[in-house]
């Protein structure tokens, strides 16, 4: 049975999630180092390292304060719900664009769009470039000038409603799934098998990974590789082992591998390796191993096959839509696949059925979802927006998040990212004419929220934490609760820290890309503006397209054991995380598929600590080079 989480796990937690925060707003705004990278972040997964080292001094010398296992993984789901918050997921993108929509849409070539007649004056801290709260964010306080958080307060407390109600939606639909993704459909979670594996044993002693030789190599052998790297950052005499450049750059020195034809499509093929994303490739089942990378080569032969046969149109446009339509079915295979899990909620949430439910009791996380995903959209007419346009983003938002969840939960891709971002699916499938200067303006405002990096979504993190408190045997409901606090801490935290780092630095001195975050906006933003979106024939092809081959690698999945490609890898063919990670995906499938077909399932245990240490030794050593340069400023991107 769970037991009752104690205190000091919870108070810990908090702590380390506000500690964390300060840490994380720092990195992303300075270097854009974000320590909270990948669905399993490297730097909740350093802390928890950490904490486990100093367990094992306590369990020496004062065994009576160690920690157990329980409460090491309820402070682990505590940093994993909250981690992208810091940097990719709210951060570096809500306070920079509220200051970039007020300098440059009164600038150059968007001056005459008058973008902030859209805007309500709450919404931004002020509507004039020269005033000292929008000047000094960009040239640094002058001497004994403090942060302007008064300035700030009225855009807070208008922002901040919307962002807790949008978490709080999140963290209730992850609870309407996770259920029946973990008991029923037994998903691996592979990515958790890591904090799972490491944490201390039940009993109160280390965990035996932590003296297998396999899994030091491991450990050692990836970690040796980014001290190298860090090294040559530090002094070129150091060689650069370049671990990440394209097919170009590698074979034929910047130019040309395969002339200027069609076949020209793979040279710019990236071949990068990423030992960790190897070592989780090898836990990964093989048909999921393989249909990442296959399927990512079958859209590069696809799109050599569209310029032999002279189409002209944008190939990446074409792709995304045929990806947006693979995930509406998707989703709604995922959605049938647990009716009769949803409808149990639904009779509970009427009072009709017997109430029950991890980690939220049935009724909290259905009425949850619906008066949250409600009250969003109060808020959206509250700010200027058609409550039919809040409605269809504000639904569409938790149902196409469950495809992401599922890619992290099941495919267990350290990082992914859907190619194409809501908002802007919405103004190219319904029409920026039909929705409206107004509506366009605000609804890009509100996608800096959890949508606007796809790679660091908060229901996949949600989920996982849900998981690793299940794990523990801890109350899940107490876990849940705590994992909202987490959330909500964070995000307070980020509204001190964040604006306390950009006015004392400047935006001018900010690591490089919060530099150009909120020009960056600004001209996506006029560009929809300015260039009406609508659908076109090609885009209906490619969205039928895209969802019929989904709907056959479903039924073909259901129907037939041998079939070897799995619906996940289509969704996940597009992206900047799969162009990355592709070639170490496929080393660590082909190393599973040797190491089985040869070796058998013994030996395939006997080597899973090594890679264990793959993934453990770049998180140790990159958290550790993010720490370093607070005390020894380097250059930026050891780890692309």
């Amino acid at each position: 049975m769970p037991s009752r989480v104690p205190w000091r796990a919870l108070v810990i937690g908090l702590l380390m999630v506000a500690g964390f925060t300060v840490a994380g707003c720092f990195s992303v705004f300075l270097r854009y180092e974000v320590i909270g990278t990948g669905y399993l972040p490297r730097g909740t997964v350093f802390c928890l390292m950490l904490l486990i080292a100093l367990n094992a001094l306590v369990r020496r010398f004062a065994q009576r304060w160690q920690l157990s296992r329980q409460e090491l993984l309820v402070i682990f789901a505590l940093m994993l719900a909250m981690a992208g918050i810091p940097g990719q997921d709210f951060a570096q993108h809500l306070y920079l664009n509220l200051l970039g929509i007020v300098n440059y849409s009164q600038q150059g070539q968007v001056a005459h769009l008058n973008i902030l007649q859209y805007v309500p004056d709450w919404l931004v801290p002020s509507k004039n470039a020269a005033e000292p709260v929008i000047l000094h964010a960009y040239t640094g306080l002058p001497e004994g000038v403090p942060v302007p958080y008064r300035a700030w307060l009225a855009t807070l407390a208008a922002w901040t409603p919307y962002i807790f109600l949008l978490y709080w939606t999140i963290a209730c639909s992850a609870a309407l799934l996770f259920t029946q993704w973990e008991r029923r459909e037994r998903l691996l979670f592979p990515l958790m098998q890591v904090p799972l594996e490491i944490a201390d044993t039940a009993d109160g002693r280390a965990s035996p990974l932590w003296k297998n030789k396999l899994m030091w190599a491991g450990f050692l052998f990836s970690a040796s590789l980014y001290i190298i790297k860090g090294l040559h950052s530090y002094n070129p005499i150091v060689p650069d082992l370049r671990l990440q450049a394209s097919a170009s750059e590698r074979f034929a020195g910047g130019g040309p591998v395969f002339g200027t034809g069609p076949w020209a499509v793979f040279d710019s093929v990236p071949i990068h390796w990423y030992p960790e994303m190897t070592g989780i490739a090898y836990l990964l089942s093989s048909e999921v191993g393989f249909s990442l990378w296959f399927f990512y080569f079958l859209r590069l032969v696809l799109t050599m096959l569209r310029i032999s046969w002279g189409i002209l149109t944008p190939h990446a446009d074409y792709f995304n839509f045929a990806t947006f339509g693979a995930y509406l079915v998707l989703t709604a295979s995922l959605l049938w696949a647990a009716r009769a899990h949803l409808w149990r909620i639904v009779r509970a949430a009427w009072g009709r059925g017997e109430e029950g439910g991890d980690p939220m009791p049935y009724r909290l996380a259905f009425w949850g979802t619906v008066f949250g995903i409600g009250g969003i959209v109060l808020w959206c007419r509250w700010v200027g927006m058609s409550w039919w346009v809040a409605a269809l983003m504000f639904i569409l938002h938790p149902l196409l998040n469950v495809v992401v969840s599922r890619v992290v939960c099941e495919a267990g891709l350290f990082l992914y990212s859907s190619p194409f971002r809501l908002t802007e699916m919405i103004y190219r499938t319904v029409g920026t004419a039909t929705l409206g200067a107004q509506n366009v303006t605000l609804t890009f405002m509100a996608h800096w929220v959890d949508m606007r990096n796809t790679s660091a979504q908060a229901m996949p993190f949600i989920m996982q934490a849900y998981k690793v408190a299940s794990e523990s045997r801890a109350n899940p409901r107490h876990v849940a609760w705590g994992v909202v606090a987490a959330i909500f801490l964070s995000v307070l935290v980020c509204h001190v820290v964040s604006l306390y780092v950009i006015y004392h630095a400047g935006i001018g001195k900010l690591g490089w890309w919060p530099r150009g975050a909120g020009l960056g906006s600004v001209n996506t933003l006029a560009g929809f503006l300015n260039n009406p979106q609508a659908m076109n024939a090609e885009r209906y092809q490619a969205l039928g397209l895209g969802g019929a081959m989904m709907a056959f690698l479903v039924v073909m999945r259901q129907r037939f054991l041998w079939w070897p490609f799995h619906p996940l890898g289509f969704v996940a063919w597009m992206g900047w995380p799969t162009e990355r990670y592709w070639l170490s995906v496929l080393i660590g499938w082909l190393v599973k598929v040797f190491v089985l077909r040869f070796g058998g399932y013994k030996v395939f245990n006997t080597l899973r600590p090594f890679a264990f240490g793959l993934i453990l030794g770049i998180c140790f050593i990159l958290t550790f080079w993010i720490l370093f340069h607070f005390f020894v400023p380097g250059p930026e991107l050891i780890a692309e």
